[in-house]
C-alpha cells in the first residue's frame, strides 16, 4: 500500500548526479510519484524529488543541484522540513578509492564504499607549517546512531559480507538487463605509483606544452586533463597494481572511514598522505552536508584512486555497484513502525538550519548539558545583546535535537508579539490534535497537555522573550505569559529554551540557569565572514583588512552578516567597506541601516544592526525612564570609561542600581565592580544617537550632558584633579559635537576651564587649538579689545 502522506516515508536516498539517481531509480520496485506530483512539498522547499518503493520500504530520491558539501546540507535540510518522517538517508553515488587502506583488503575500481564515520578533511587550520584538521569532541562530525552502527558491525563478519555481495551482484545484473550502460567498461584497472603525474611526457616538434617548460613536475596542461593515459603515454612501468577484465565479476564492499571535502582529490601523493594519517578508505564531495543534519550512510562504488590519471569510463559502472549495494543495504535495514513514528515527535522548527553557522559550542554544550538533567528544572535562557545571535543558537540546538533524538517533538514559538505567540499556539494545538479548542483558552489547554506525562518527551523554544511586561505582569484582560508555563515535574520529559535580550527577564523566567552569550572571537568571526562573502579568497590576501572591519562591527553577528550582504550585493572589496565605515557619523549609519535579506530572522523584525536595538529602546523607555535617559546622556559623550559621577543622582541609590542593572541586562553597557567606570557599547552608542535624532531628543540631552560637566570642571583645583582627568576624554568628545558647537557660547567657562586641564597635562596641542576656539567666541560676543578676549589671545602667545 502506497504511503498516505510525505511523513510516512522513512528512507531518503540522495544523490549528487543524474548517472547516480538513474542507476538508483532502475532498482525500483514501484514508482509513485515525479517531481510532486502527488505527495507535493512544503511552500520553499527547492529540492525536485522521486518517491517509490525499494523492497519492503518507501523511499523518496532527493537529486542534488550542485556537488559540494554545502548543496549537500541544503538539500538535506529542506528534505527534512517536506519528508519529516525520514530515519535514514543513503547518500548513494560514485567516488574516489583509497587505494592501500591496510594489509588485509585492497579496493579495485567498481568496488562499493559503506561509511562507518566521516571525516572532514579540509575543515582545519593552515599554519605556516603547514595545515591542521580540527579533531575535537565538539568540532568532529558525530557516528551514526547505535542502530546503524550495531548493523554495520554485524555486516562486518565474513559469511554476511559474502551474502551482502551476493546479493549486490544480483541486483547489479538486474540493472545490467535493463540498460548496457551499466555494464562492465572492459578496461583493465590500472592503479600507477602516486608519484607519476597525469601529464605529456614529450611532444611532437614544434609544439610547446607547459608540461614539459613548466617549473614544476605539477604543471599540466589543460589538453593533458582531457586524455587518457593511453594517449599520453603513461609509464607503464610504473603500474603498481593491475586486475584484468576477466576478473570483472568480482565487486566486494568495504566499511570504513570516509574522508569529505569540497574539492575533488586528484593527487596520489596528497591521497596517500591522508590515508596513512586519517585511516580512511574513500573520498567524496557530499558526505559531510549530509551527515550532520540527518542519520546518513555513505554507499558509493569507486571510479578511480583520487589520482591525476583520468579514467571516467568507470563512473556509470560504479554508479551501478553503488547503487546494487543500496538496494542490498536496504534488505538488512529494519526502520521504526510508521505508527510509532507518527506518535513520537511533532516538529514545529520556522527556519532551516544554518548553513554559515559557527562557533557557540560551549554555549550549546551547555544548554544541552541543562536541559538534560533528569531530576533538574530542564529550563534555560540564553541571553546576550540583540544581534549577538541567540536565535541561531536556539535553532542549531533544536537540530541537534532533532537528529540526536527521535523521540524528542520541537516546538518553536515566535515571541516577537503577543498575536505571533498565540498564533503559534493554535499551531502547536491542532499539530497535537487538541480539537475544538477555544482560542481565548489556547494557553490553558497547552499548559495542561504539557504539563501531562502522556505528552512524551518535548522541547519548548520561546525565541525572542524580551518583553518584561508580557511575561511577568500582563494586564487587566491577561494574565502574565509565565503563568501558563507547563509544570516540569519530576519524571516528566520536557524542557524549555528561551532566547532573551533582557537578562532580568530572563533571571525571573529561569532563576539562574541563564546563559549568555557573548560577540565572537577573532577566529569564529573570521570564519563567519568567509562563509558569508561569495569571493572569500579575499580573506586570505588581506586578513589584516579582515581583522580591522570585524573589529570596527565589535564582532556582531548580526554586523558581520550584514557587512557581507552588502559587500555581496555592490561587489566591492573588504577595505572598501572598512572606508565607508569611517566616514561621517550620518554616512556610516545609513550605511547600517541598510536592510538585507536574511532566511534565519523574522520577517516583521528589522534587520539592519542600526535599526535592530529600536525595540530594546522603547522598551527599557517603558520599563524604566531613568535608565533611558542614563543611555541618551551617556550617547553624548564618549562611550569608554564613563564615571558614575557624571550621571545624574536621584534621590535613591536604589534607583541608580536598577537603570543601570537594566541596561546591562540588555548588553547595552559593561561596568567595572563598585563605583568603577561605565562603557557603552560602540555599536549601540551610535545607534542610541540616530534614535535620539529620529526623536528629536538629541538636542536636550547634548545641552543636559553640557550642563553636567560644566558643573563637574568649574572645580578645577589641585584636589579634583584626578577625577578631571577621567571627564576630560567626555569633554573633548562633547566639545567637538556639531549639535554642542551651534550653541557653544552658553558653556565658554566650561570649554575653558577644559583647556585649562588639558594645559596642566602637557597637552600643548590641544589645549591650544581649544583655546583658539573659546577666543573665537569671545571675539564674536564680546568683541576683539575686551578683556576676556584679549587674556585668551595672551595666554595662547604665552
Amino acid at each position: 500500500m502506497r504511503p498516505k502522506s510525505r511523513a510516512d516515508f522513512a528512507i531518503a536516498i540522495i544523490c549528487a548526479l543524474p548517472l547516480e539517481a538513474d542507476a538508483v531509480e532502475g532498482l525500483f520496485d514501484e514508482h509513485y510519484d515525479r517531481l510532486g506530483q502527488h505527495y507535493g512539498k512544503q511552500p520553499g522547499d527547492a529540492n525536485a524529488y522521486l518517491t517509490g518503493r525499494i523492497g519492503q520500504h518507501d523511499v523518496v530520491l532527493s537529486y542534488m543541484p550542485g556537488m559540494g558539501k554545502g548543496s549537500a546540507a541544503s538539500v538535506t535540510s529542506s528534505l527534512r522540513v517536506s519528508y519529516t518522517g525520514i530515519q535514514l538517508a543513503l547518500l548513494v553515488g560514485i567516488c574516489q578509492g583509497a587505494p592501500s587502506p591496510s594489509k588485509h583488503q585492497e579496493i579495485f575500481l567498481g568496488d562499493v564504499i559503506i561509511s562507518d564515520s566521516v571525516i572532514e578533511y579540509d575543515f582545519g587550520r593552515r599554519y605556516p607549517g603547514g595545515f591542521r584538521r580540527k579533531t575535537g569532541v565538539l568540532d568532529a562530525l558525530g557516528r551514526p546512531d547505535r542502530e546503524i552502527r550495531t548493523l554495520l558491525n554485524g555486516l562486518r563478519g565474513s559469511r554476511p559480507s559474502a551474502e551482502l555481495q551476493t546479493q549486490v551482484l544480483r541486483h547489479l545484473r538486474t540493472l545490467q538487463q535493463l540498460e548496457e550502460r551499466w555494464e562492465h567498461p572492459g578496461v583493465d584497472d590500472v592503479l600507477f605509483d602516486a608519484s607519476v603525474i597525469h601529464r605529456h611526457h614529450e611532444l611532437g616538434s614544434g609544439v610547446r606544452c607547459c608540461c614539459l617548460e613548466g617549473g614544476s613536475l605539477n604543471d599540466v596542461c589543460e589538453d593533458a586533463l582531457d586524455m587518457c593515459c593511453d594517449e599520453l603515454g603513461c609509464d607503464r612501468n610504473q603500474v603498481i597494481r593491475c586486475r584484468n577484465r576477466l576478473e570483472a565479476d568480482k565487486v566486494a564492499t568495504h566499511i570504513g572511514t570516509v574522508a569529505s571535502a569540497d574539492t575533488v582529490m586528484k593527487s596520489g601523493k596528497h591521497r596517500d598522505e591522508i590515508v596513512k594519517k586519517e585511516k580512511m578508505i574513500a573520498f567524496e564531495t557530499q558526505g559531510a552536508g549530509v551527515w550532520d543534519n540527518v542519520s546518513c550512510i555513505i554507499i558509493k562504488g569507486v571510479c578511480d584512486y583520487a589520482d591525476s590519471h583520468k579514467i571516467e569510463s568507470w563512473q556509470a559502472y560504479a554508479a551501478a555497484t553503488a547503487a546494487s549495494a543500496a538496494k542490498a543495504f536496504l534488505e538488512y535495514w529494519r526502520p521504526l513502525q510508521r505508527e510509532d513514528v507518527s506518535k513520537e515527535r511533532h516538529l514545529m522548527i520556522p527556519f532551516r538550519r544554518n548553513p554559515r553557522f559557527v562557533g557557540r559550542q560551549q554555549e550549546i554544550a551547555e544548554a544541552e548539558e541543562r536541559i538534560s538533567i533528569a531530576d533538574g528544572p530542564r529550563i534555560v535562557a540564553v541571553t546576550g545583546l540583540g544581534g549577538v545571535g541567540k536565535t541561531q543558537v536556539a535553532l542549531e540546538l533544536a537540530y541537534r535535537m532533532r537528529d540526536q533524538d527521535p523521540d524528542c517533538s520541537i516546538f518553536w514559538i515566535p515571541c516577537t508579539s503577543y498575536e505571533s505567540i498565540q498564533r503559534a499556539y493554535m499551531a502547536i494545538a491542532q499539530l497535537v490534535g487538541l480539537q475544538g479548542v477555544n482560542p481565548a483558552r489556547i494557553k490553558e489547554h497547552l499548559q495542561a497537555y504539557f504539563s501531562s506525562p502522556d505528552s512524551g518527551k518535548w522541547l519548548l523554544i520561546f525565541d525572542n522573550a524580551d518583553d518584561l511586561d508580557i511575561w511577568t505582569k500582563g494586564d487587566s484582560k491577561t494574565p502574565p505569559l509565565k503563568n501558563f508555563l507547563p509544570r516540569i515535574d519530576k519524571g516528566h520529559t520536557g524542557s524549555i529554551i528561551f532566547t532573551s535580550r533582557n537578562r532580568k527577564l530572563a533571571v525571573r523566567l529561569v532563576s539562574a540557569d541563564v546563559i549568555l552569550v557573548p560577540e565572537l572571537d577573532h577566529d569564529t568571526g573570521l570564519e563567519l565572514l568567509k562563509r558569508s562573502l561569495l569571493r572569500s579568497e579575499s580573506l586570505l590576501v588581506d586578513s589584516q583588512t579582515a581583522t580591522t572591519l570585524l573589529k570596527q562591527l565589535t564582532f556582531l553577528p548580526l554586523a558581520i552578516t550584514q557587512a557581507a550582504a552588502y559587500i555581496n550585493e555592490n561587489g566591492i572589496a573588504l577595505a572598501d567597506y572598512l572606508l565607508l565605515l569611517q566616514e561621517e557619523e550620518a554616512d556610516v549609519v545609513e550605511l547600517l541601516s541598510e536592510d538585507f535579506s536574511d532566511d534565519g530572522r523574522y520577517k516583521d523584525v528589522q534587520n539592519p544592526v542600526a535599526l535592530t536595538w529600536l525595540i530594546s529602546f522603547h522598551q527599557i523607555k517603558r520599563i524604566d525612564p531613568l535608565a533611558s535617559d542614563y543611555l541618551s546622556l551617556m550617547a553624548c559623550i564618549n562611550p569608554r570609561n564613563i564615571p558614575h559621577s557624571f550621571l545624574p543622582r536621584p534621590a535613591s541609590k536604589k534607583r541608580i542600581v536598577e537603570a543601570l542593572g537594566l541596561l546591562s541586562a540588555y548588553s547595552f553597557i559593561t561596568t567595572q565592580p563598585g563605583e568603577g567606570s561605565i562603557t557603552l557599547h560602540r555599536l549601540v552608542h551610535l545607534a542610541t544617537r540616530n534614535w535620539m535624532k529620529k526623536e528629536q531628543r538629541f538636542s536636550l540631552y547634548v545641552r543636559r550632558a553640557a550642563s553636567q560637566l560644566s558643573e563637574a570642571f568649574s572645580q578645577h583645583d589641585h584636589a579634583n584633579r584626578p577625577l578631571l582627568r577621567q571627564y576630560l576624554p567626555h569633554a573633548i568628545f562633547l566639545i567637538r559635537e556639531d549639535e554642542f558647537r551651534s550653541q557653544q557660547q552658553r558653556y565658554i567657562d566650561y570649554m575653558h576651564n577644559a583647556d585649562t586641564c588639558l594645559d596642566g597635562d602637557a597637552r600643548y596641542h590641544e589645549a591650544e587649538d581649544l583655546l583658539v576656539q573659546v577666543m573665537n567666541i569671545w571675539k564674536r560676543v564680546q568683541g576683539p579689545e575686551q578683556p576676556s578676549t584679549l587674556i585668551s589671545q595672551g595666554e595662547i602667545l604665552h
